[in-house]
């Protein structure tokens, strides 16, 4: 299949995904966005469909899906701020409102390495859906590098971990934050990704095997019980296992010294039903329970956390259980990428008010930082490692 061909597909396959995730008005937002994108970017070398599919999957909302598709016709073809305003409305121009090219941030010098930072932070306050776009730009250009050894792409995986996952994980964008550190720990460590990648594959392999008993005992365990919840397992990331290897100092056998499952149900008694069902066929683990629906996270994350004894013929591993409503998993995968879309505008807009205020906090923070080097220790206190 030729190039053109191709393209004409994805472009067929992510309008469908639009107008089945939308409602006809969205739709048709997305739809004319993508339509004006594609006649002003011809022999762009890099279309920036990606992005918008990107954020199709975060489940962001019309608005910010058609500033990722307009973004680039501003970069790239002159577009101004007024046609947006004209032709796809006030929301749509205030997102893109001094959204820049992206660019690394300058490392040569002290001075401009703060000028930057500030200029960046500032220009992503008022609106948090700008966040999300620069987010998902960022993960993009780190995906979609000509090559591994490109110049300039270390530099930028660097500035990922150490500014832009904090941001990410402290507006709850969880599945943003997992891709981009996977693939900065890839760009910048290469020999340790591979080493890694094949010292974990026989333990998952043996993990998921496990995970699979268990998920199929539990869901039944669930039906008997009349709840009806949806069981996950899940595996550890090699950026989270590498994460914690270096700050822990422990073994990779000590860190996947366990393995976890979700339960997903549709109120906040059916997590603590669900919690209950498990204390009593399991074994639990005294000092392992963590309750992020009472207390959540700083970040907003909510969820229960036990972990029980190993079950015997069938784990040799203790057993880690998050349990969380449908809505939790929703904040915790997607956060604030899907406010604008999944909550009341009013919820939505008072979010993106306490989001903003924060954001404000850093560039005051970054101000009074006595340098570039100690605003990045701050990143430890943006975020909930």
């Amino acid at each position: 299949m030729g190039r053109n061909s191709q393209n004409w597909a994805n472009d067929r396959l992510f309008l469908e995904k639009v107008r089945d995730a939308f409602d006809p008005a969205e739709a048709e937002l997305i739809i004319r966005a993508h339509s004006f994108a594609k006649e002003k970017l011809q022999g762009h070398p890099r279309p920036p469909f990606r992005v918008a599919e990107l954020l199709l999957g975060q489940k962001a909302d019309a608005v910010t899906l058609a500033a990722a598709l307009l973004a680039p016709t501003i970069w790239y073809a002159g577009t101004t701020l007024p046609e947006i305003r004209d032709a796809f409305g006030e929301a749509v121009a205030a997102t893109l409102a001094e959204f820049g090219t992206p660019t690394a941030l300058r490392t040569d010098t002290e001075p401009h390495r703060r000028k930057d930072i500030h200029a960046l932070l500032a220009s992503l306050t008022g609106i948090t859906r700008k966040v999300v776009l620069r987010l998902a730009f960022r993960l993009i250009e780190l995906e979609h590098a000509a090559e591994p050894a490109e110049a300039g792409l270390r530099d930028l995986a660097r500035e990922t971990l150490d500014l832009y996952v904090p941001l990410a994980d402290r507006l709850g964008l969880g599945g943003l934050r997992k891709q981009l550190e996977e693939t900065s720990f890839r760009i910048l460590y290469p020999d340790i990704y591979r080493d890694l990648q094949q010292k974990v594959s026989p333990i998952q392999i043996e993990d998921d095997r496990c995970l699979n008993i268990l998920m199929e005992w539990v869901k039944r365990l669930l039906t008997k019980n009349g709840i009806d919840g949806e069981v996950q397992g899940r595996t550890k990331s090699l950026y989270g296992i590498y994460a914690k290897m270096t700050r822990s100092g422990a073994s990779l056998h000590e860190i996947m010294d366990r393995i976890g499952l979700r339960v997903i149900v549709s109120s906040v008694p059916e997590c603590y039903s669900v919690l209950g069902l498990l204390h009593s066929h399991f074994r639990p683990i005294p000092g392992t329970f963590d309750d992020y629906i009472g207390l959540p996270k700083e970040n907003g994350y909510q969820s229960l956390h036990t972990c029980v004894y190993p079950v015997r013929d069938i784990s040799h591993k203790p057993i880690e259980f998050q349990i969380r409503t449908e809505l939790m998993h929703m904040e915790a995968e997607y956060g604030v990428a899907a406010h604008w879309r999944y909550k009341s505008a009013e919820a939505a807009a008072a979010n993106n008010r306490r989001q903003s205020r924060w954001i404000e906090s850093l560039v005051d923070q970054h101000r009074n930082a006595p340098s570039a080097d100690g605003f990045m220790d701050l990143r430890y206190t943006m975020t909930t490692w």
